[in-house]
């Protein structure tokens, strides 16, 4: 049994130093990830895949603080050329008219043809290719045959989720080679993908006008220019070596998001799960302090710190926080603003128990029923959710974690990280 909040009373640190680390006030954790220096120096603590192009790289602390981090993200990124010289790239016809290839088209031209019976036309790729939570720069040329001035639009998804800046609609000049530059903003509707480029006679791309002529493509260029960040590794600043990996790019977790670092950390939705290599087992009478900054959704039941099914936290779909190893411990309802989980809990083949803080107050009943489950045989760290299901649906800023009792230190623990991260 952890010692009691009465006994410990007496002997509690209260405040951590100006300047003191969460390491330097309990040193010797079993694992600790943040983005922020947990050690007082400026430690390795995310690898982030940049969703652009899939390239990883490593920050510190200072880094993230920095900007680096979301420079990286947001570095330009030419995600698509085409001259159309190979004769298969995937573009096919948008709206009215016949896809055709000049004569001399296979190896001679770089251009794509259409014919045109109608007013509106253009051309579109046939597989996804812009992410709508980024914005893009898109670089072509195009030539008219007709006597006519035609508007250039950059459409993502449907007609109405065109681009409309004002360069996006440059007059045509018949008879010679034309550039466009179109400005696609982040932000737009999600769902399909597709990029289309137009050209019509007017903005209200009516059907049944009886323009003739022909349009030419070639030289397109897609540039990323904000995207997203996704975390493949959560470094552990213990210095145990427990890093939380996620290989699998589609369970990754959102550090960067429409090209800014997303407030609250490490964002979590369904699918999303880090894991430790490294095994953990606790015996019988083992102590279990965390200290987890979070922001949960709070729509369903969601595991945000889990040994297998022996040891987890968790809210409900009702929005209850919960301690379990093998029955829940309750500790009120998440608010829906960033909060600090502190547990206090030993573990217990004859019957563990649990003290839960909730931003340094307790929110469960003092040594609280959590059941008989121990962590044996040896399990995985996992953060955000089970493989099958109840995965973390929120943020998650910070998780540290000792297997001893930590109770005299987390007065200064929670006051040092409320403090940090602003939460009232």
């Amino acid at each position: 049994m952890h010692v009691s909040l009465d006994s410990a009373l007496g002997r509690q640190r209260r405040l951590n130093s100006v300047g003191e680390s969460v390491l330097q006030i309990a040193p010797n954790a079993t694992a600790a990830y943040s983005l922020r220096s947990l050690t007082g120096g400026d430690p390795k603590v995310v690898r982030v895949r940049r969703g652009s192009d899939n390239h990883e790289q490593d920050f510190t602390a200072s880094g993230v603080s920095s900007g680096a981090l979301t420079s990286f993200v947001n570095e330009d990124v030419i995600t698509e050329q085409s001259d159309f010289t190979s004769g298969v790239d995937s573009y096919a016809k948008d709206s009215h008219g016949t896809v055709t290839r000049e004569a001399s088209f296979e190896g001679k031209s770089d251009v794509i043809k259409y014919n045109i019976a109608e007013g509106r036309f253009g051309i579109k790729k046939t597989s996804a290719l812009l992410d709508y939570s980024s914005s893009y720069q898109i670089t072509f040329e195009y030539y008219a045959d007709s006597e006519y001035n035609n508007k250039v639009w950059g459409i993502q998804g449907s007609f109405d989720n065109r681009a409309t800046a004002s360069s996006n609609t440059p007059t045509v000049v018949s008879g010679a080679w034309n550039t466009a530059t179109l400005n696609v903003p982040s932000g737009r509707t999600a769902g399909t993908t597709l990029l289309k480029i137009r050209i019509q006679d007017d903005a209200s791309a009516s059907y049944g006008t009886t323009t003739q002529g022909n349009v030419r493509f070639k030289n397109i260029v897609v540039t990323q220019l904000t995207g997203s960040g996704f975390v493949e590794t959560w470094y552990d600043q213990s210095g145990n070596g427990n890093d939380a990996v996620q290989a699998t790019a589609g369970s990754q977790p959102k550090i960067v998001s429409s090209g800014s670092l997303i407030d609250g950390g490490l964002r979590f939705d369904d699918a999303q799960k880090l894991e430790t290599a490294n095994t953990f087992s606790f015996a019988s009478g083992t102590t279990l302090s965390t200290f987890i900054t979070n922001k949960s959704d709070g729509d369903e039941t969601s595991y945000v710190f889990r040994f297998l099914a022996n040891y987890i936290l968790l809210n409900t779909g009702s929005g209850l926080r919960r301690a379990n190893a093998g029955s829940n411990a309750n500790a009120g309802t998440a608010s829906g603003s960033e909060e600090l989980w502190s547990t206090i809990s030993t573990l217990n083949s004859s019957g563990g128990t649990t003290n839960f803080f909730v931003d340094g107050t307790l929110a469960s009943s003092a040594d609280a029923n959590i059941g008989t489950n121990v962590v044996s045989p040896a399990r995985n760290l996992n953060i955000g959710g089970s493989s099958s299901g109840n995965h973390w649906n929120g943020t998650v800023n910070e998780v540290i974690f000792y297997d001893t009792d930590q109770t005299s230190n987390r007065p200064a623990l929670d006051a040092n990280i409320i403090s940090h991260y602003g939460i009232s």
